[in-house]
Parts: structure tokens; sequence; C-alpha cells
């Protein structure tokens, strides 16, 4: 496993540093959190490591699945690296995987923030809102008949047209492009991992860490509704509404975002510029 460790020198604290660990969205890389090395407090050490299928040079084989319980279970021994519970971070996929963590290793975890962490599962099982959940399964069994089928720039069109806005996808370089697509094996079987999700929505009111839900006034319905959801099956949760901002927002919105991790008390943040 490839771990990318961030603690500027002119940042380091003499006392140990507390551990924000970081995972990254479908179809990206722990790269996504650059540019939170320089946003984060002085004494927190940021560790962003790679989801499985995303190791530089790795290639997903096609129609190997996978769980989100399996990528939590990973990652496990990095909420055990620190000599205390962890800030646990997640973006999207990253999100989903870092609330399967907080249920496992719920001690484990001082704080967690998530920006739109999909377990669309939660949705076809919650009344009122199996027709949000049927859309988004809709939208991602599309891109996985691309993906089974080999029509991976196809898949990766419709995948980052859905999340970033109309074309988004034609605007990336060629290079990005290219990236992404290769990662659609990956994406297909993250998307069935998600629909296959056997955790009921009751099983997330265990959770009593401080917690902070993140979402973008522009995001996709079923994202937004996640954060709804899990909202009110978490009390002690505190919900972010980010005005303009859409799902890539940790990317997109980075000095932004930052400022709303759930390590900031919220009558303390001050919004950075992204």
């Amino acid at each position: 496993m490839s771990i990318v460790h961030y603690l500027p020198p002119s940042r380091r604290s003499p006392a140990t540093p507390e551990l924000v660990l970081a995972l990254h969205c479908s179809g990206s890389s722990g790269r996504q959190w650059d540019a939170y090395a320089k946003l984060l407090p002085r004494g927190m050490h940021l560790v962003a490591p790679e989801l499985m299928g995303y190791e530089r040079g790795e290639s997903w084989p096609p129609g190997t699945p996978v769980s989100i319980e399996a990528e939590a279970r990973r990652l496990g021994p990095l909420l055990f690296s620190a000599a205390g519970p962890v800030h646990l971070v997640g973006h999207s996929y990253g999100g989903a995987v870092a609330l399967q963590m907080a249920l496992r290793w719920p001690g484990r975890i001082r704080t967690l923030t998530l920006y739109e962490p999909v377990r669309f599962a939660l949705l076809l099982a919650e009344p009122g809102l199996e027709a949000v959940g049927e859309a988004i399964v809709e939208v991602g069994r599309r891109i996985c008949r691309h993906a089974a089928c080999g029509r991976l720039d196809e898949a990766a069109a419709l995948f980052v047209d859905y999340w970033s806005g109309a074309g988004a996808w034609k605007a990336l370089s060629m290079t990005r492009q290219r990236g992404i697509a290769e990662r659609m094996h990956k994406v297909r079987a993250e998307f069935e991992a998600l629909f296959a999700d056997p955790m009921p929505a009751w099983s997330y009111g265990a959770l009593e860490m401080p917690m902070r839900l993140i979402s973008g006034s522009r995001s996709p319905q079923p994202a937004r509704a996640v954060v709804e959801l899990l909202a009110r099956r978490c009390p002690q949760a505190e919900v972010v509404r980010m005005d303009g901002v859409g799902h890539m927002g940790p990317i997109s919105h980075a000095g932004a975002v930052a400022s709303h991790l759930a390590f900031h008390p919220r009558d303390e943040q001050v919004v950075l510029a992204a």
C-alpha cells in the first residue's frame, strides 16, 4: 500500500502530531488531498492512502468484485499507526469507506468528516427516497454496462459529467481522460459494492464521535439525500451546506472544505481561499 504523507518541516510540532487520514473519491487518488497539507492546523499530519486498485501501475481486473468492508479492513492498520485516535476524512466513495471504518473501529476515530459519502443503498430502503435511489442506480448501471463491454471512454465520460456537470469530460486533458478511463473497471466494482451494501440505516445511530457532514448545493440529488438521511440518523452530526459547490468540492474548493473539517469548532471556522 502506497501512502502519501505530508508534514511540512515549517509546520512540525515538538509534540506528537495528530493524524488526519483522508480517503479519496472514485476515479481519483490520494493526490487529491495535496492542497490540504498547507491548510491543516499546526501539529497535524496528513496521510492520504490509495484505495484498492489505485496504486501506481495497478490495474483492476475486469469483473473483479470489491466490498466496502474489504476496503475498510485494508486501511484499518492506519487507524492504529498513531498514538491516539485519528481524524478521519472521506469524500464520496472514500466517505463510504470512512463510514465503514468508523462503524468497525469507533474508538480509533477522534472526529469524522464526510463530504457526500455515497452509501446509496440507504436510499433504496428509505421510504420516500426510493425514486432518488433508483435514479442513481440507473446512472451507475449505465456506467457499469459501458465498462463491462470495454467502452471505457464512454463509461468515464458519463461518470465525470454526472458528478462534475455536462462538458466536464471534454474539458479534461487527454492525459487526465486516459487516467480516469483506465480506472473504470474499479469504478464499476465500486458502484456494485455500493448498491449491494447491506448496512441498515439504524446502524449509523451507534456512531458517537464528533461528526461533520458536508454537502454542496450543486451536487446531484442522490448524494445530497444521503447526507440528509445520515444527519437524521446521527443526532450529533453537524451539517454544512456549501452554496455554489458541487460534488467535487474537496478538490475544486479545497480551502473552503478544509475550514469545515470536524476538528475545527463551528464558532472558530474561517473560510479560506480555495
